[in-house]
This record gives structure tokens, C-alpha cells and sequence, in this order.
């Protein structure tokens, strides 16, 4: 089943730096899932999603808002 790592940011710094720091973050996680733990790459879908969707909304850079999620595909 494919894997979405999902990458998000916090509002600090411009949008297009952070929708790209964001899916930086989101490639680091799954680099590391394929160097340490031998995962396929092709297993794996990034997206970076800049502070679109903030978990803090009454605390914009508040540190959970600077994180990877993994979102699970489901294909029939």
C-alpha cells in the first residue's frame, strides 16, 4: 500500500521557501526510510504542503506545526 509523507511548515519565511523546505522534509524521512530500513523507494509519494495546514492555528509557529505526517493510500 503507498505511503504519502506528508511535509508541512510554519508561516515564518516566504511561501514558496517554505512549500520547499516543507517537501525537503518530507524526502529526508523517506531517505531515511529507505537507507535504514532498506524501504522501496517507489513505495513512497512526498508532498510538502508549506503551512497550508497548520495543526496550531492560534500558534502559527508554534513547533507542531513544523512536521512530517504519513498518510496511508488505499487502492482497489
Amino acid at each position: 500500500m503507498p505511503v504519502i509523507i506528508e511535509g508541512h511548515a510554519d508561516p515564518r519565511g516566504g511561501e514558496e521557501y517554505n512549500l520547499e523546505l516543507s517537501r525537503r522534509r518530507a524526502v529526508a524521512v523517506r531517505d531515511y526510510l529507505v537507507a535504514q530500513l532498506g524501504d522501496d523507494p517507489k513505495q513512497f509519494e512526498v508532498v510538502g504542503f508549506g503551512p497550508s495546514r497548520l495543526m496550531d492555528t492560534k500558534n502559527p509557529t508554534a513547533k507542531v506545526n513544523r512536521r512530517v505526517e504519513f498518510v496511508t493510500k488505499n487502492i482497489q
